[in-house]
């Protein structure tokens, strides 16, 4: 008995060796009986429900232990398997019977009939028994639909007048895998130069996952694969798009572009500077300035009130009056910051009044000329003593266009009178 044991344990041991690892073998218990559980598992839509092979057929040695199968299935995989049961002869009547561990049974289930019970569900036991009654023929197919740890699922073929043989089956159903999938793509970002700023991603999917920023979508950044992406003291060279890609071992997916706009508060290169020029001349003060977005300029006069119109980097001011003395700067303005220019002086001298030429007396009055400044009032003045006394306006001649001469009359009274011209600046 231990050599027919040995014989017939070396001799499945070889068959095993032959036929592919998922076939399984187990016969009745009975030393003389001929038929045994063949359990193959196949994958894919494409596969044909309940199929077999020849081996199904073979001839199969007595072997005491009963087997088990672990099968892996994965959530949304359809998946077929065949069990074939052989016995050589008829074979009327023949079932198969499913319990598992949580003590379900689906009873007997016979030709052409189908069941669920005791298998993941999706899944779906149907039974065929062949017209010419040398195969009891089982097939479990479908879809798992629930991720499950392992069940254990027991498989009892019974044949007319050969009695039961059984096999184990364990189950675990995996979640599905699934390619990355973006739930909230990076938000575009505006911020100022020396700040730091952070993109960031959620995806789902199927762990694990890679990442790799990119920058203007073609320029991989060195180190950026992380799900989020930190830039630090910005500067306007960053200024750009900025997107991620993402991978698993199903496949990839892009983020959308999310923008940086890098600020710049105003920074002036050239202060304005300092301005001389005589009354009725014109004058000008300028500023060299950079920031994003663009500036905004308003000029001031003695730092409180506000030019009009005086809104661009050059302040430019025609015919100058004494008025107009003191000191000017510009405020610089932009979305990032606002920033005030040093002042700058503006000295208005008087200009040099004009000479009294061709003094003449006729008829009792007294007439001169002078050639006038152009632009500002000129004032004729008078005096009775002149190392003394108060000069008083004879008469002011509006700011003229010309220098041509200008004529003065007086009548000649009886004491001594002195003129002169003045300007009004």
């Amino acid at each position: 008995m231990k050599y027919f044991f040995q014989k017939h344990a070396i001799i499945l041991a070889a068959l095993l060796q032959v036929l592919p690892i998922v076939r399984n073998l187990v016969t009745s218990p009975a030393a003389n009986s001929t038929f045994a559980i063949i359990l193959r598992w196949t994958v894919g839509s494409t596969a044909a429900v309940g199929a077999f092979d020849s081996v199904s057929g073979a001839s199969i040695p007595t072997h005491f232990i009963p087997f088990q199968t672990n099968i892996v299935l994965t959530v949304g995989t359809f998946y077929t398997n065949s069990i074939v049961v052989t016995n050589t002869g008829t074979d009327s009547g023949a079932y198969i019977e499913l319990t598992n561990s949580a003590r379900l049974d689906s009873g007997q289930i016979g030709n052409g009939a189908t069941t669920t019970v005791c298998l993941p569900t999706g899944l779906t036991l149907k039974v065929f028994d062949f017209p010419s009654k040398v195969y009891l023929y089982g097939a479990i197919y479908g879809t798992p639909t629930t991720v499950s740890n392992i069940t254990r699922v027991s498989v009892d073929a019974g044949l007319s007048g050969k009695g039961d043989i059984f096999t184990n089956i364990f189950f675990t159903v995996l979640a599905a895998s699934s390619p990355p999938i973006i739930t909230n793509n990076p938000v575009s970002v505006t911020n100022i130069v020396g700040n730091n700023v952070t993109f960031s991603v959620t995806n789902g999917g199927t762990a694990p996952f890679t990442y790799q920023w990119y920058f203007n979508t073609n320029t991989a950044l060195p180190g950026a694969t992380n799900s989020s992406l930190t830039l630090t003291n910005i500067q306007l060279t960053n200024t750009g798009y900025y997107l991620v890609a993402i991978t698993n071992s199903v496949g990839s997916t892009n983020s959308l572009n999310a923008l940086l706009t890098v600020w710049q508060p105003p920074v002036i290169t050239n202060q304005p500077v300092n301005f001389t020029n005589v009354a009725g001349g014109n004058a000008g003060f300028n500023v060299v300035a950079g920031g994003t977005p663009a500036l905004n300029y308003q000029w001031q006069f003695n730092t409180n009130t506000a030019l009009f119109s005086a809104t661009n980097s050059s302040l430019n001011l025609t015919n100058i009056r004494a008025s107009q003395a003191g000191t000017y700067t510009v405020v610089l303005t932009n979305s990032a910051g606002s920033l005030t220019s040093s002042p700058a002086l503006l000295v208005v001298t008087t200009p040099t009044s004009p000479q009294i030429t061709a003094p003449t007396i006729a008829g009792g009055v007294f007439q001169f000329t002078f050639n006038p400044v152009v632009g500002l009032t000129n004032s004729v003045l008078t005096n009775d003593n002149v190392s003394g006394g108060s000069w008083v306006v004879m008469t002011n001649v509006p700011p003229p266009a010309t220098t041509n001469a200008v004529t003065v009359s007086d009548t000649i009274s009886g004491t001594n009178r002195f003129y002169r011209v003045q300007i009004i600046p």
